[in-house]
């Protein structure tokens, strides 16, 4: 479109920015509006003076003048009285700045991406209350469902490969009993929907329901879901070949262990040498908080499937079986394995497993085992799982999720929780070498594993398998900060980055000869939740209006250079997966046509262009329209007047 406007900091731009101009927006949005706070254009949820001028509230007999953010339902999930954000509308009041929240230690984009978010807002008259989190502590909200501390908060869901083999890691965040609901949604339809998706063991039928619960979601703009961000990195490939592009993980990350067992030395030395920036806190798998041992330590284990690059499902500990009937699952499990220690594998292990995570509450292994009532052992090698009720994503989310350890090695254990193994014992293709908190983790192969099987990896990787005697040891190095990091793979004392750079930073690394920039495709959505509790996000005449408000495709173009997917519609299941359709609705960039919605629905504009709440009929409109009935409905669903 041909309108340009004027971001908070004053900066005119058209319908694209190129990175130069996101930079420089950055450092003058930093001087005006500040990345802990903006004061906004002088309006108040208390129907304050603002522009020069003021506006008292017409608000209609048996309609609330001013509307606060809370629980518009009973949740399971929540023990607290109120939600922690306080955020009011008022009639005729200047919108309070946005407080729109994101962590620059998520990807090295992100400040830009918050940046291109608040230059939406901005345009539609809203100003913004910036806040760069720490990572940790973004990411901690997700064990803490009371509600958003923002209105708005971005961040990228992690590669981890159930989030591709199924869609209800992303899916069943938002239905009502999850636990990562904590931006308050609820759409009656779509959990209709999730609960019978979620227990639909048919794949074509259930292929279906998913398809409707993405078309949902997407009209209703349960959340922004602007990109699917390539993962970019840097590999020394003069001495390691054999680097498998993994979608979501790349060839480095810890989410799946395909480039280690592939990887061949191109020197006499065989180990490989991973330079990241976050650290280990524990050797305990099953009680990890998230983080890095939650990947790493899995090198050391298997699970009872694993993933492939092309986000199959296939053998690990179990070589077979599946549904028996919706309830009932029974595998076959593989022969011939033994622990790290030398002891034999069997069924007793798995049983064991299950019901030691049940009894003690595993957090890092719940997806695995909450949906199981029991476990039997028919045979030495055979096991059956008795479930709850139907369990859908069983056979593929949760299989591949699973880690199993040695019932030797803990049923003597008093407190799981807080044991921390001194040499922890699996069967994984890695054995255990050595930890130093905050600094290295070494691992060695484990020669007898099937995945060092040349003619395995051959079915399982197709093109990108190689052969050989692959590497002996695999250490991770916390080198600290990116900018080390770089000199340390130019300089030869790593081999590979195990974390996501930009394109400059992949291109200034690769300006060595030796060290090659690699990219693959994600299907881990960058989602910007929005508060479901703030009247504001209940009105989908305002959510709508935001969506169209968001430049991604130029935000992909300009700033990540084209390494990115933009969904259509507000989309979260890649179209990497089998998972995804395209038939959903897609609220194309116009500011024009949002800020026409926004007047539509009575929304005003102060002398300085700040947007108000409506006034008179138009607030009994949006008090209406954000009942809880009505929050997934347009205005014209509710018979309401064109305000404009």
């Amino acid at each position: 479109m041909s309108e340009k406007n004027r971001d908070s900091s004053g900066v005119e731009r058209g319908t694209g920015l190129t990175r130069r101009d996101y930079v420089a927006a950055t450092a003058t949005a930093l001087g005006v509006t500040g990345l802990a706070g903006c004061t906004g254009g002088g309006g108040s949820g208390n129907g304050g003076t603002d522009g020069g001028s003021s506006l008292t509230p017409d608000v209609p007999s048996g309609t609330p003048e001013t509307v606060e953010t809370k629980y518009w339902r009973e949740w399971e999930t929540i023990d607290a009285d109120e939600p922690p954000l306080d955020y009011s509308a008022t009639a005729g009041a200047v919108l309070d700045p946005v407080p729109l929240e994101f962590s620059s230690e998520d990807d090295p984009w992100m400040r830009e991406h918050a940046l291109m978010v608040q230059r939406g807002l901005d345009a539609l008259g809203v100003k913004t209350q910036l806040n760069d989190r720490p990572l940790n502590q973004l990411y901690a909200q997700s064990w803490d469902t009371k509600g958003l501390e923002a209105i708005i908060s971005m961040s990228t869901h992690g590669p981890d490969p159930q989030r591709g083999l199924d869609p209800n890691p992303l899916l069943m965040r938002r239905s009502e009993t999850s636990l990562s609901n904590y931006d308050n949604y609820y759409h009656p339809d779509l959990q209709e929907v999730l609960t019978e998706q979620s227990q639909t063991t048919d794949r074509p039928e259930r292929e279906e329901l998913v398809a409707e619960a993405q078309r949902i979601f997407s009209e209703d703009v349960g959340a922004l879901i602007t990109l699917f961000p390539d993962i970019i990195t840097a590999v020394n490939t003069e001495r390691w070949s054999g680097y498998v592009q993994t979608p979501g993980n790349g060839p480095t990350k810890d989410s799946f262990v395909w480039s280690e067992v592939n990887l061949q030395p191109q020197t006499d030395d065989r180990t490989y040498i991973k330079g990241v920036t976050t650290s280990m806190n524990s050797l305990n798998l099953p009680w990890a908080a998230g983080g890095a041992e939650a990947k790493r330590l899995t090198f050391i284990y298997d699970g009872l499937f694993d993933a492939t690059p092309d986000l199959e499902v296939v053998p690990a500990l179990a070589t077979g079986g599946g549904f028996v009937d919706d309830t009932t699952v029974e595998l076959t499990l593989r022969e011939g394995v033994e622990w790290h220690d030398g002891e034999p594998f069997t069924a007793e292990d798995v049983k064991f497993t299950v019901e030691l995570y049940k009894e003690h509450s595993s957090t890092s292994q719940t997806p695995f085992y909450e949906p199981v009532e029991s476990v039997e052992v028919l045979g030495d090698h055979e096991v059956r799982f008795n479930l709850k009720g139907p369990d859908a994503a069983f056979m593929t989310q949760r299989v591949v999720r699973s880690v199993i350890i040695p019932k030797h090695k803990w049923e003597d254990v008093e407190n799981p929780s807080q044991h921390n193994p001194e040499s922890p014992v699996g069967t994984g293709p890695f054995t255990y070498e050595n930890w130093e908190l905050g600094t290295r983790f070494e691992v060695s192969k484990n020669e007898g594993h099937w995945m060092f099987d040349d003619d395995w990896r051959a079915d399982v990787l197709g093109d990108q398998a190689t052969t050989g005697e692959g590497v002996d040891r695999v250490i991770w190095i916390n080198v600290g900060n990116i900018d080390s990091m770089i000199g340390s793979l130019q300089g030869g004392e790593i081999d590979a980055i195990g974390t996501t750079l930009s394109n400059s930073q992949a291109d200034r690394a690769a300006s060595t000869a030796g060290v090659e920039k690699m990219t693959s495709g994600n299907f881990a959505p960058l989602d910007t939740k929005l508060m479901f509790s703030c009247p504001l996000v209940r009105d989908k005449e305002f959510r709508v209006a935001l969506a169209k408000s968001i430049d991604t495709e130029g935000f992909a173009a300009d700033v990540l250079q084209d390494r990115a997917t933009v969904p259509s519609g507000e989309n979260p299941i890649s179209d990497l997966t089998p998972w995804h359709t395209s038939d959903t609705t897609h609220y194309e960039f116009d500011i024009d046509g949002a800020k026409s919605l926004l007047e539509q629905a009575g929304y005003t504009r102060d002398d300085d262009g700040n947007l108000r709440f409506p006034n008179g009929d138009a607030w009994a409109a949006f008090v209406e329209r954000i009942q809880p009935g009505n929050m997934h409905k347009r205005r014209d669903e509710l018979g309401q007047a064109d305000f404009s």
